[in-house]
């Protein structure tokens, strides 16, 4: 379920024709940061809909998708 949200989003950006990460040659730390954030925010509100609304589980579901997140960094790279 966990590597679906990102690959949901993943999809959900080359719909966009978003770049899958920001282009190395040219990033700031701050841009990375934000992309980084930007990403984690995503797969985290893609987390919440798979359960009721109003149930609290915010934080964890931020943890986890940035925990999700950065284990597929450290694979991919």
């Amino acid at each position: 379920m966990t590597t679906m949200t990102i690959d949901l989003y993943d999809s959900q950006l080359a719909a966009q024709h978003s770049p899958d990460r920001p282009d190395p040659n040219c990033t700031h730390p701050d841009v990375e940061r934000a992309w980084r954030e930007s990403r984690i925010r995503k797969a985290a509100y893609f987390r919440s809909l798979c359960r009721p609304p109003g149930c609290g589980k915010e934080l964890e579901d931020w943890l986890a998708a940035e925990r999700e997140f950065d284990a597929l960094r450290t694979n991919r790279a």
